[in-house]
């Protein structure tokens, strides 16, 4: 934001006026700090910056892949034998003998977007419905001993 913002010439309380929000709450953007903005807010200083937002029309399948398996390996276990045992056991919600350690060390490992990604990710191999899915997932962390798949009801 702070490149388009300096390309177009503007300095931050110029754009703070023209998107409706104070110079502090740009600053803060900018400066990569957490803060609350509305999305009307933060999408007028997109357009004012004519920043190009895109989303796919779709999911994109090969992302989620890379953000498992990313998650997988930085888990320290055996990334191929482990990511198909995790991906079978939340497809079916049976842990695939032996594999309780490994699943419960990534699943122990994974973020609120690394648990999306993997969830995508066994409902299109699997053909499943994201609900049962959710089910076999909570079904298995409880099974493996992890708290770390909250409902999916609960707040991430």
């Amino acid at each position: 934001m702070r490149a388009y913002r300096k390309a177009s010439g503007l300095s931050q309380q110029d754009l703070a006026g023209l998107a409706g929000v104070s110079r502090a709450t740009l600053n803060y953007l900018e400066s990569g700090r957490d803060i609350e903005i509305g999305a009307s807010r933060l999408l007028a200083l997109i357009e004012h910056l004519g920043i190009p937002l895109a989303l796919p029309s779709a999911v994109d399948r090969g992302h989620d892949e890379r953000v498992v398996d990313a998650a997988v390996r930085s888990a320290g276990v055996k990334a191929k034998a482990t990511r198909r045992a995790l991906d079978e056991a939340l497809a079916t919600g049976t842990v695939p003998s032996g594999a309780a350690p490994y699943v419960r060390t990534v699943i122990d490992s994974l973020g609120p977007t690394e648990r999306l990604a993997l969830l995508r990710c066994v409902c299109a191999a699997s053909g499943q419905p994201a609900k049962a899915v959710w089910r076999n997932a909570r079904a298995i962390a409880a099974a493996v001993g992890s708290d770390n798949w909250p409902d999916r009801h609960a707040s991430a």
